[in-house]
Order: structure tokens, then sequence, then C-alpha cells
């Protein structure tokens, strides 16, 4: 198991057409940003409960929120190294609890009952009992991550671009049928732990762009559902 310290993060989305400004405005900013990890595919499951609890709290902006997701990289079907998340956000503040995993998409020919149960026996005790009525897949969120970080280590940025989700709501086995895309915008996160909010609090205010409130899934069930 995996605990991160609190951290502020801060998503900031960029229309495509000023994409190009955001990159040059960070890359010449006095923190010196510089590419610090690979570019590489994300993907992730979110799953929640019947009620849709874990949507309504994040699309409602309660203080305490969380999002349970299963989280791996690179090829979409082949989930090496996959993690289960447990994202809490709380004040402002957030912070992820992580635990390794057995997630094989092939199990009992992709059906989703098969692939979690084995998921949930591979998991401590501790994760078993963390892992509550977030039992039903909704969707797995794919996207391309860029990833920066200032000289003094201290604020880290990363872009998302060409995202889109897949819907897994009315289906017992994993659907990569069809996707949705998510718009025409690359998302930009910039991220800290608590100790250096009034550092990260300058940066966003030298930024060209506003922040605002942004969640892939909700925004996902919102295009899966219009569309």
């Amino acid at each position: 198991m995996t605990q991160q310290n609190r951290r502020f993060e801060v998503k900031i989305p960029i229309p495509l057409n000023r994409l190009h400004n955001i990159q040059a405005w960070l890359k010449t900013h006095l923190l010196g940003f510089e590419e610090s990890f690979p570019e590489r595919y994300v993907n992730s499951l979110y799953l929640d409960d019947a009620h849709l609890e874990r949507y309504e709290e994040n699309l409602s902006g309660i203080s305490f929120r969380k999002k349970v997701r299963i989280r791996w990289y690179h090829d979409l079907v082949q989930a090496e190294k996959a993690k289960l998340e447990f994202k809490h956000r709380e004040a402002g503040k957030g912070y992820k609890v992580t635990f390794p995993l057995d997630f094989d998409l092939a199990n009992g020919q992709g059906r989703w009952p098969d692939i979690l149960r084995v998921a949930h026996k591979s998991l401590p005790h501790r994760g078993q009992l963390l892992w509550g009525n977030e039992q039903m897949p909704i969707l797995v969120c794919r996207y391309q991550r860029q990833y920066f970080e200032s000289k003094c280590r201290r604020i880290r940025a990363t872009f998302d671009q060409d995202m889109h989700v897949f819907d897994q709501r009315y289906h017992t086995s994993l659907n990569l049928r069809k996707h949705i895309s998510l718009g025409a915008y690359v998302l930009m996160e910039l991220k800290t732990d608590e100790l250096y909010e009034r550092q990260l609090s300058a940066l966003i205010g030298s930024c060209p762009l506003r922040p605002s409130r942004h969640s892939k899934y909700v925004n996902g069930i919102r295009m899966l559902t219009w569309y």
C-alpha cells in the first residue's frame, strides 16, 4: 500500500488554439519547467456503486469526496502493473491511497465479474475493506500524458490530450468497441505538496488561463449520456 502526502491539484482546460501559448509560458517560466518523464498513455477504469454516489459527490463539488479507479499505463488491453487507487479530496487538498493488484482483462473472456473477483482477492485485507460498494465498472478513460517538473522539484505539471472514454455501464464484458471524445481541448494539471501552496498560487497567477473544476469521470458520464 502507498499513501501520498496531501497535495494541491489545479486543473486548467486549454483550447487547442491556445495550447502553444500555454506550453511556451510554462517552459519559459522562471521556475524552469523541464520534461520529467517520457510521454505515455494512461488508462483508468472508474468504479462506482449502483446509485453512482461517487459521481454525485464529484458533480456536486462537496468538500469531502473520493473516486475509485484501477489505473494502468501504455497498452489498453494488456493491463500490466495495474493499481487500485482511492483518490480523496477534502477542503481543496487531495491524496491517493494505492494498492497493486492482479488485473487481467483477458480473464474469464473479459467478463467483468470474473476480472473484478480476481482483482479483489489479490488485494491485502485493508485494500479489500477500503474497496466498499464501488463494484460496478462505469467507464474506461484513456489519454496521452506529458510530464514536466520545476527545477526546484516542488511543482509538477502534466498535459493530457486525446481524452476519450468507453462505456462499461451496460456491458457484462469489457467494452472497447466504441469510444467518445471528451472534447477538443487539452487538460493541464499543476500539482504540489501542501507545503508549497504559495509557490503554486504565484504560478497560477501568472498563467494566461484561469483554473476551473474538471473531472474526467464526471465529464465522461456526461458525454456518454448525451451521445
